[in-house]
């Protein structure tokens, strides 16, 4: 595999080893036999049409222009198929900050109009770190101890440039802030933004519409989701249910290109492995949602899955699942079973496991918000949903939740970290 490192504006590929890292891209190219080599221009520029037929117009090799094998940056697939699609996905998703008119030096009064209109909304919906009052919200955030080796003792050693408090360990001797090591460390839009975000989410917003709505980059909203996985990572864990538990099971299908078929080619009937099994339980205020596998349920996955999440002889109210009888005995489940074919006839205020069907409807909304997602990231999409689901009900509590969780739960992700994963992985972008 050969790659072309260099800057790409305005349909202009101008190579150069040294291109400032904002600017930089990565095209993959293939050659017959992979080894590293200079190319002349005219074989370079045929297998760039080939296999990177997205990028138009001339292309200047220049002096240090050159291929070489094992670059670094954003942009590195194995496969010519992906290379295409990612090249195509950068030019789409421009800046949501430009319009047709910026470069334009008279404009009519119909474009200066519509220019400063979206110009405005744009400003309003993006305002500067300086400009939201975060600044206070951090620094009431003291560390409890030093990020960077655990030490609890460390003094306050000035201001950033924000005015955010920085503070210094006297154990390693590193600076550091509120936010280091947290979801918000090196961040560049204000944590006001993030807050509409996740508040869009609560509301079963898809990210793509969000992005539209806030005038975000897709990437930005892809990232932040991630990040929202990470700060509820453990969230359910804690979680236990008692009194009247009810618990049941529904199905999700995988990705179309991920079904499997038989030799003839059709889909394989029932509980097959082209179904993800989501367990929910809930009790009279409380939800827990977790991926058991792949097809119909076992005893032994539906007891690890809840086993640590439904007190010792609670009461069961369930559909006399097979898969549910270890988890009855093992910690003495007062049970309560309905025959599943009877109970699908009646009508919802008389079925006794409407409560936990409810929240199957819901749940299933939830994730068809986002219907091409990762399945591989099906957890953290059910931490989410769960964290949506309980008390307190009003968002802005639970904005309040998230952000403490956030401060003071150590996980981050670098936007270039997470994007790299992403591609060498081959997962897809599109949720």
């Amino acid at each position: 595999m050969q790659a072309i490192q260099g800057i790409y504006d305005n349909g202009i590929l101008k190579l150069d080893k040294k291109a400032p890292a904002t600017k930089s891209r990565v095209i993959v190219l293939f050659t017959e036999d992979g080894t590293r080599k200079k190319m002349p221009k005219d074989e370079a520029l045929k297998i760039l049409y080939k296999h990177a037929g997205s990028i138009k117009g001339d292309i200047d090799f220049e002096k240090n222009g050159y291929l070489h094998s094992g670059a670094k940056s954003d942009i590195i697939t194995s496969s010519k198929k992906t290379a295409v699609m990612k090249m195509n996905r950068s030019k789409e998703q421009k800046s949501r900050r430009r319009t047709p008119w910026d470069k334009k030096g008279e404009r009519s009064a119909v474009q200066e109009f519509l220019y400063q209109h979206y110009k405005n909304q744009y400003e309003a919906r993006h305002p500067g770190l300086t400009e939201t009052g975060e600044t206070a919200v951090i620094n009431a955030y003291e560390p409890e101890e030093c990020p960077h080796c655990g030490g609890e003792k460390y003094r306050r050693n000035g201001y950033t440039m924000n005015g955010v408090q920085r503070y210094k360990c006297s154990g390693c001797g590193q600076t550091f802030t509120p936010v280091t090591k947290t979801i918000f460390e090196g961040h560049k839009i204000s944590i006001s933004e993030w807050m509409e975000y996740s508040m869009n989410i609560f509301r079963y917003v898809s990210i793509n519409a969000d992005s539209w709505n806030n005038r975000n980059a897709f990437t930005t909203s892809r990232y932040w989701l991630e990040k929202l996985f990470l700060v509820l990572e453990s969230y359910q864990s804690e979680l236990q249910l008692s009194g009247k538990v009810w618990l049941d099971e529904t199905f999700y299908s995988v990705r179309s290109e991920d079904i499997a078929r038989t030799e003839e080619g059709n889909k394989l009937r029932g509980l097959s492995v082209n179904q993800m099994c989501i367990g929910v339980a809930c009790d009279e205020s409380c939800t827990v949602c977790v991926f058991e596998g792949y097809g119909k349920p076992s005893q032994k996955k539906t007891y690890e899955s809840f086993k640590s999440h439904i007190a010792v002889g609670s009461t069961l109210i369930h559909d006399n699942e097979k898969a549910h009888k270890k988890l009855v005995s093992e910690l003495q489940l007062n049970s309560i079973a309905y025959d599943s074919n009877e109970i699908k006839r009646l009508i919802d205020r008389d079925n006794p496991l409407n409560r936990v069907n409810r929240i199957h409807f819901l749940l299933k909304s939830f994730l068809h918000a986002h219907t091409s997602f990762d399945r591989n990231k099906i957890q953290g999409y059910l931490n989410l949903f769960s964290f949506v689901m309980n008390p307190p009900s009003d968002h802005l509590e639970k904005l309040e939740i998230l952000l403490d969780f956030a401060f003071r739960i150590p996980k981050t992700l670098r936007y270039r970290d997470f994007f790299a994963d992403i591609t060498s992985s081959s997962t897809p972008l599109c949720k």
